[in-house]
This record gives structure tokens, C-alpha cells and sequence, in this order.
């Protein structure tokens, strides 16, 4: 199957001890060239509707399937983003160091940019309006974009850190048969063992960035309620309407 990074949050427990229900709250990466199996999982999951963040290029060069019947919503997260992050400049990184930095500067901005506050703000709006099926949102390799996407919604709907943590560095196994055919390519391609190690800081997920968004969050607004309601004009009813719309 080459749906890569999918994975339904269906069954996740709150702190109060409800549970998302299940084939609502989907994720993954890229949705492109889907053979049968990837699409057969994804009709056994009742999808709806499709939220992709991903960025105006990459939807030009590797756009998404065109499903039947699912409403399909793209969101540029990164719209007003002036950072490279494309392949190319991660190569030209350089030292391990820089990758590191850079992949910190990423998830300053998806906290603190306005553009994709505005975005994360139109991601809710869209999970607010759909009642029923699957709503599956997704990135290219389904980890920053869509990781931070996750963990918002997760945190509003009252799962506990620990599990939203869990999620989040799920991509590690759940990209590992990919990132290793992308290494081997670029090896091909005549990358450096120095190279291979940056973009292999760059494709996977550390705790440590998820740390640096709730550094920003708390240091900023104090908690991830505050920062919905004053950067995503999230309201307490919207909060409210979230946990009936996806919680048991």
C-alpha cells in the first residue's frame, strides 16, 4: 500500500476518559497515485472530505487523487512563509546543525505566522462543518504541517500530552520504508553521507520541535486554550461543538 502515513485517531482517550469516535478524525501524507489497496483504505474509513496543507507548488507538480464523492479543501499552511524548505535547500543545509535550526524555524512559524494561524483557523472551520464521515487532512510527508494540525485538535478535544505525543512521533515507523527509499535515491543521486544525515534530521519527527511549538504557545498565550481562542479565533463554543462533533 502506498498511502503513506495514514493513520485514524479514532479511539484516543480524553482525560475525562471519552474517546474520538472512529473514521472521523483521519491523517496522513501526500495522497498522490494512490493504488487500489491505499484507496480501498480509505473508503473502509468513510472519507468525506480532504484537507490538504501543502503549498501551491507542490500541488502543481504531485496533485492530489481526485476521489469520488469527497469534498476536497486545500489550505496553504505556508503561504506567507518566506523560508526555502524544499529538498534542494535542506541539501545545501550543510552542517547537521542548521537542519536542526531550520526545522525549528518551521514550527516557529506554523505558531506564530499569521498566515498560517489563519489557515490552522480555516482547518477548524472546515472540521466544524463536517457533521458526519471521515475528514482526512494531509502535508507532503504528513509529520509538520499535518503533525501540528493533529496536536491542535487533539489538544482541544482534551487528550492527554502524552498520547498526543505518542501520535506524533508515530510517523518515525510509519515513514521509515519511505524516507529509506528517498535516501537510497538521493545516494543515486550523489548526496553525501552528511546530506543523507540532514534530510534524515528533516524527514522525521523529534520531540524536540513538538517541545518548541508548546515553548511558544505557553510562553506566548500560556495555554493551548488561550492561543485557540485569541491566534485561531477558535470561540469556547467552537471548543465545545469540536468535542460533540468528534468525541464518544
Amino acid at each position: 500500500m502506498n498511502l503513506v502515513n495514514f493513520r485514524d485517531l479514532g479511539g484516543v482517550k480524553t482525560s475525562e476518559g471519552r474517546k474520538i469516535k472512529a473514521n472521523r478524525l483521519l491523517r496522513s501524507g501526500e495522497l498522490v497515485q494512490l493504488d487500489e489497496e491505499g484507496k480501498a483504505v480509505l473508503n473502509q474509513h468513510q472519507l468525506a472530505k480532504v484537507i490538504d496543507l501543502r503549498s501551491e507548488d507542490e500541488l502543481a507538480k504531485r496533485p492530489d487523487d481526485r476521489l469520488h464523492t469527497i469534498d476536497y479543501q486545500w489550505i496553504d499552511i505556508m503561504k506567507d512563509v518566506q523560508e526555502d524548505s524544499s529538498m534542494d535547500a535542506l541539501l545545501q543545509a550543510g552542517e547537521l546543525a542548521a537542519v536542526d535550526r531550520h526545522m525549528k524555524q518551521i514550527y516557529t512559524n506554523l505558531v506564530e505566522n499569521d498566515g498560517a494561524k489563519r489557515g490552522y483557523r480555516q482547518y477548524f472551520e472546515q472540521l466544524l462543518a463536517t457533521e458526519s464521515g471521515g475528514v482526512l487532512f494531509h502535508c507532503f510527508a504528513g509529520k509538520d504541517r499535518t503533525g501540528m494540525a493533529a496536536a491542535y485538535a487533539l489538544e482541544l478535544l482534551d487528550v492527554p500530552r502524552t498520547a498526543i505525543y505518542q501520535d506524533y512521533l508515530q510517523t518515525n515507523s510509519q515513514r521509515k520504508k519511505p524516507n529509506e527509499a528517498l535516501f537510497a535515491e538521493l545516494r543515486e543521486q550523489g548526496a553525501t553521507a552528511q546530506q543523507i544525515a540532514g534530510i534524515k534530521i528533516a524527514m522525521e519527527v523529534s520531540p524536540t520541535y513538538l517541545d518548541h511549538a508548546y515553548h511558544l504557545i505557553e510562553t506566548n498565550y500560556g495555554s493551548m486554550q488561550n492561543y485557540a481562542e485569541e491566534a485561531l479565533a477558535l470561540s469556547k463554543q467552537d471548543q465545545k461543538d469540536l468535542k460533540s462533533l468528534y468525541l464518544e
